[in-house]
């Protein structure tokens, strides 16, 4: 049994009916959640899950160094001759999403399409960080959100163009049946680079 992402949405933005055990253990478990699930349920005590007193290191709670990571209501899709699945709707944030290691500034969205496929399936949430400095370094080898003077953010893993570095940049697909693609840097306004995926199994 699978949740949609719609129905995330609804149980952050507080519809109760959607915020059942069995969505709470699932959530918990697919994101290694540091939230108190009493406190998602209810708004009862601490609203993170407490750290394990006097336990050796090997037994305190994980993910320590985590931050509270934006979800925007964006989606980044898999090819570049295809249409985001959301579209003409403001950026607002649904929700937030604990992520090891964040840092100030990163965001999460949607993929959609299945261009890159099995690295990122459609309805995967995927933690990014801005690039600031890709005009003069890209990173090649590196998976990237690259959002386009058309208004759409496409995700592909960069590699160099041999035949014209300067200008252009060659985006790979992981799914073996969609074709890798040249793209004008001049196509480019910004490119966030993908830290980390969270992958929906059928929670």
């Amino acid at each position: 049994m699978s949740v949609k992402k719609e129905n995330i949405s609804r149980a952050f933005n507080g519809h109760e009916d959607y915020l059942t055990s069995n969505f709470m253990e699932r959530f918990n478990k697919a994101f290694n959640c540091v939230f108190n699930i009493k406190w998602l349920q209810t708004g009862e005590g601490n609203m993170l899950k407490e750290p394990i007193e006097n336990a050796p290191p090997e037994e305190e709670e994980p993910n320590a160094n985590y931050r509270l990571v934006p979800i925007v209501h964006i989606d980044s899709v898999g090819g570049l001759h295809s249409n985001n699945a959301i579209t003409d709707e403001p950026q607002y944030i649904e929700g937030y999403v604990p992520f090891v290691n964040a840092r100030e500034g990163d965001k999460a969205i949607y993929e959609s399409g299945n261009s890159m496929i099995p690295t990122i399936p459609p309805g995967s949430l995927i933690q990014i960080r801005k690039v600031e400095s890709w005009r003069d370094y890209f990173g090649y080898g590196n998976i990237y959100v690259i959002e386009l003077t058309d208004g759409r953010q496409v995700t592909k893993e960069v590699a160099k163009y041999e035949p014209d570095p300067k200008n252009y940049i060659l985006c790979k697909s992981h799914n073996p049946d969609v074709a890798d693609e040249e793209l004008p840097r001049n196509m480019i306004v910004s490119v966030w680079k993908v830290i980390n995926i969270l992958i929906n199994k059928g929670w």
